[in-house]
């Protein structure tokens, strides 16, 4: 058989320089993230597909509930900041509509959610359910920069879930305007009760002033004596206006102490959640007992949720504390602690102003026991039944300022856009979720292979070596996984030809010619003796003499895919027991096979003698090629001991089966160590199309066989 002609006079690639090989570190990381997205793109499917089915079934499944919304405006309609046109003459009231004002939106939509509140919509409307389930259904919200009110119902039935905010709004309504009137109320009470003592001392100091004039006649007053008695009289006025403010301040602040004393300062929030999920299992319950059996296991492990909930509400404490501070203050509670200490304040107030009247008053009093005794009298007596008759008056309008306060009281909350059913929002909605499952199945489908593929370092196809480890793949070897007749035949042929054409890629590789080749691998399991076994037998037919030895002294496989015995081989030579040419077996006439030999306890000093370089010398003298077997990189340094003495190395990797991490880390050893003869990448188990080589190889081998056939 002739044989090739070495052509080391051909211009062809140099073997690849490994210090500073390959690319940047991140360079290629998009392009192979996505291969590999292409790669999935039927787990990528199957993730969307399940995804949106699973929210059309759960859509389905889910009871159907409606939500309309009833908006509200919190604070007196058509009012800003309360002016001084806006007060009445009653201090009581006007501090009431100052404090009043102040409340936020946020205040309003704590309130509208009380358990008085849920009981009376419940009672109106007759509804066949508790408060604590209507109010689970309720959410209020503020819309944000604004004093309106949004409150949403969630309900079975359209109609009945815009009744049931209606009622919601108006009967919160009403329980504002009856708190505005329990306060006019409180002033009422306190003017009834002043009004007739008012009018005896207005009739009385009317009486002394007429009595004195009779008895005294004319008399002349000079203006130094009014202007004393005037300014005393003022003083007096005042004190006696202060001291009715402080009166009526503490009959108020007494109304709501007793008021505060009734009600709980904190609620714990956690018996709430409980409570709103116990809403949401005895509306689930309600629908499953009309469609099931009590017998049957939905029922009964709703039941249990009931059970296990109420157990739970009611071992909850009222109140949650951290230390001594209150966790969740009681809304209600805090409006009228802060209208309580407003009450406080104002007595604080009218009581120190008190003190300083008093003072400028005796201060006077002794300037005016100086003045003129008649004349001074007269003037004290018109002063005081001036002062009594304004009192009195006062007191009156007040009176009739508080009775149209509680009659026409008005609110600080209105309805300015009742619910209705025709705008009810269906929940859940069948047709939204089936447009939103699918971009959200593809979030997750992706992220889900982005983490695939990110995690799971392996080298998959010749791009993927390329990019992550920088060397060139000069064959690629077809995976014989499958399981079809029909395939095999055109997978032989492509096998056959994957070989010869790494036989061509490596005459061409070296401006030199190759007489010694090392065949390794990263990792075991790569398939590096069968690419030697293989490559081997398509060179003894294209530049014989081939010679093939199996430098894995620890875990000798070559023999068994030649079928031949191993008791005599390479440790034997290296260690003089035997020589090269002895210790040969023919596999074919025109290649040979040296086999490990017996195991032997420190394979690398035999590897790293002389011994080895003179069994190189010797077999290149005799043979064309010399392929040599070594063992995996990343276990033992027996193949980078054999890749350092021979002309070129060819780094056989698994697709789908390497990691690349490990590859990497055997080419930064390589690099490391200055062994700069690596040829390229022999891609091992690649999978191949039969339509990428139909047209040269499959149609004769798949007309073979009939259709159908396997």
């Amino acid at each position: 058989m002739s044989q090739f002609t070495p052509l080391g006079s051909v211009e062809a690639p140099s073997p690849l320089s490994l210090p500073g090989l390959g690319p940047a570190p991140n360079e290629h990381e998009i392009p192979r993230l996505w291969r590999g997205f292409l790669r999935r793109k039927r787990l990528f499917i199957g993730i969307v597909v399940t995804f949106v089915l699973f929210v059309a079934l759960i859509t389905l499944m889910t009871p159907k509930t409606y939500t309309t919304t009833v908006r509200l405006m919190s604070g007196t309609p058509g009012a800003s900041t309360p002016s001084s046109s806006d007060t009445t003459t009653l201090p009581i009231l006007n501090a009431l509509v100052l404090q009043d004002g102040a409340q936020t939106a946020e205040t309003f939509a704590a309130l509208i959610q009380q358990q008085n509140i849920a009981d009376a919509v419940v009672k109106n409307l007759g509804l066949n359910s508790t408060a604590s389930k209507v109010l689970a259904q309720v959410t209020v919200k503020p819309v944000v920069n604004t004093a309106i009110l949004e409150l949403s119902v969630k309900w079975p039935h359209a109609e009945d879930s815009a009744r049931i905010a209606n009622e919601f709004g108006k009967v919160f309504v009403d329980v504002q305007r009856g708190f505005v009137q329990s306060q006019a109320n409180a002033a009422l009470g306190f003017l009834a009760a002043e009004l007739p003592s008012a009018e005896k001392r207005m009739n009385a100091a009317n009486a002394e002033l007429a009595n004195y004039q009779a008895a005294n006649g004319f008399i002349d007053v000079s203006d130094h004596t009014k202007d004393i008695v005037a300014r005393d009289s003022a003083v007096q006025e005042r004190i006696e206006t202060l001291t009715l403010d402080l009166q009526g301040a503490q009959t108020l602040y007494n109304n709501l102490h007793g008021e505060l004393g009734t009600m709980p300062a904190a609620t714990n929030p956690v018996e709430g959640g409980l409570k709103q999920r116990l809403a949401e299992v005895e509306a689930q319950l309600a629908i499953a007992r009309k469609q099931y059996t009590e017998q049957h296991p939905a029922v009964i492990a709703l039941i249990q949720q009931e059970d296990a909930l109420r157990n739970q509400i009611a071992l909850q404490p009222s109140e949650e504390r951290s230390g001594e501070a209150v966790v969740n203050p009681n809304p209600v509670y805090q409006t009228l602690s802060q209208e309580e200490a407003a009450d406080r304040a104002r007595i604080q107030g009218d009581t120190e102003n008190l003190a300083q009247l008093q003072t400028v008053h005796k201060s006077l009093a002794a300037t005016m026991k100086q003045l003129p005794e008649k004349g001074m009298m007269l003037t004290q007596l018109q002063q005081r039944a001036k002062l009594a008759t304004d009192v009195y008056q006062a007191l009156q309008q007040k009176y009739t300022d508080a009775t149209i306060a509680r009659t026409t009281a008005i609110s600080d909350v209105s309805i300015i856009q009742p619910a209705s059913a025709d705008a009810a929002v269906l929940s859940p909605n069948l047709k939204l979720n089936l447009m939103v499952a699918p971009l959200i199945g593809m979030l997750i489908a992706s992220i889900v292979v982005f983490i695939l593929e990110y995690f799971e370092r392996k080298l998959r196809d010749a791009n993927d070596v390329q990019s992550a480890i920088g060397l060139p793949v000069i064959a690629s070897v077809p995976s014989f996984s499958s399981s079809s007749r029909r395939a095999l035949p055109w997978l032989q042929s492509m096998t056959v030809e994957a070989f010869l054409h790494l036989c061509v890629s490596l005459r061409l590789s070296k401006r030199q010619p190759l007489h010694s080749l090392a065949i390794t691998s990263a990792c075991i399991g790569d398939g590096k003796s069968t690419v030697a076994f293989n490559l081997a037998k398509a060179l003894s037919n294209v530049q014989p003499p081939i010679l093939l030895i199996d430098g894995d002294m620890r875990r000798s496989t070559l023999h068994s895919h030649a079928g031949t015995p191993n008791l005599t081989g390479l440790s034997e030579v290296l260690n003089g027991e035997s020589e090269l040419l002895r210790s040969v077996q023919k596999l074919s006439p025109q290649l040979d096979l040296l086999t490990s030999g017996q195991p032997v306890p420190n394979p690398v000093a035999l590897l790293q003698s002389t011994h080895f370089d003179d069994l190189l010398e010797e077999a290149k003298r005799h043979y064309s090629i010399v392929v040599i077997d070594t063992p995996a990189l990343s276990c033992v340094a027996d193949g980078f001991a054999i890749a350092s003495r021979v002309d070129g190395t060819a780094l056989v990797v698994a697709a789908n089966t390497t990691d690349e991490r490990v590859a990497k880390e055997v080419v930064s050893q390589f690099q490391a160590l200055g062994i700069d003869n690596v040829v390229g990448v022999v891609l091992n188990k690649d999978r191949q199309r039969i339509h990428d080589y139909s047209d040269y190889f499959a149609g004769a081998f798949t007309n073979a066989l009939p259709k159908g056939t396997d």
